[in-house]
């Protein structure tokens, strides 16, 4: 469809490609499931080809993580009207950006993409920050959020503050991290926080690189926010879904946690 976000939200420069990823309209892209599919292709790659691994990553005919059993799963407890802090850590950056929301725990059947565009969360303030570890240190900075031209109408989302290289691989086949040679692709929220996140070895520049071996992440940050846990909703059990819209793919990345929400 037409492009709905506001140019201050772009995640890259290049105007001519990328206007019909998920970012360009955020939350308006469809997916498989609000909480994620193992392998990102469930129908297989290409849709009905041999079981095994995608081209680019992943692989068909995985799991709905809606219809997994996981075990000890972790119910954190957030009161009505609190406000809570969540993260999210990159492993390929893709720009974009992302939104949080809610969906009460049916009683029978699974969670849906539409019961959580029912309830978006709105985040706290303009700041945000990049942890280190649970001890580690933490730098803050001004977060860029918007309410134009999203999905649901007036949902709020965030710009992934972390710019991937300027460079047609965004950096995975960057010899070192931080983007020395191109710097990214707009202005880091802070000194050396730029990058994809991995990288192939140097004897693997293209992107068929990407089956090949990869160093280990160079991100060993999350990025945190706060959000307002509303206060007229039902108490009970809850299922707390993060979504990214890639701007530099065209990806939509899922996962859920269980929240139980208390007066």
């Amino acid at each position: 469809g037409v492009p709905t976000l506001p140019d201050n939200m772009r995640t890259t420069r290049d105007r001519f490609r990328h206007t019909t990823n998920p970012w360009r309209s955020p939350g308006s892209a469809p997916v498989f499931s609000p909480c994620g599919v193992a392998g990102g292709n469930p129908f297989g790659c290409p849709i009905g080809g041999a079981e095994g691994e995608c081209p680019g990553g992943g692989f068909g005919y995985g799991p709905y993580a809606e219809d997994v059993d996981f075990p000890d799963v972790v119910t954190t407890e957030w009161k009505l009207g609190g406000i809570v802090e969540v993260g999210w850590g990159i492993i390929a950056n893709h720009g974009g950006g992302y939104s949080y929301r809610l969906c009460k725990t049916p009683e029978d059947g699974v969670v849906t993409e539409e019961c959580f565009q029912q309830l978006p969360l709105d985040f706290n303030g303009d700041k945000q920050w990049v942890q280190f570890g649970e001890d580690g240190d933490k730098v803050e900075f001004l977060a860029n959020r918007t309410r134009t031209g999203t999905f649901p109408e007036g949902s709020q989302w965030s710009k992934n503050p972390i710019p991937a290289c300027l460079r047609l691989d965004a950096g995975i086949g960057a010899d070192e991290p931080g983007c020395p040679e191109s710097g990214g692709q707009f202005q880091p929220p802070a000194p050396g926080l730029l990058g994809y996140g991995i990288r192939n070895p140097s004897n693997q520049r293209s992107m068929d690189a990407v089956k090949g071996p990869l160093r280990a992440p160079d991100f060993y940050f999350t990025i945190m926010d706060e959000v307002v846990v509303p206060a007229d909703i039902t108490p009970g059990e809850y299922v707390l879904s993060f979504r990214w819209d890639c701007e530099q793919s065209s990806q939509v990345w899922n996962t859920c946690s269980d929240v139980r929400i208390v007066r």
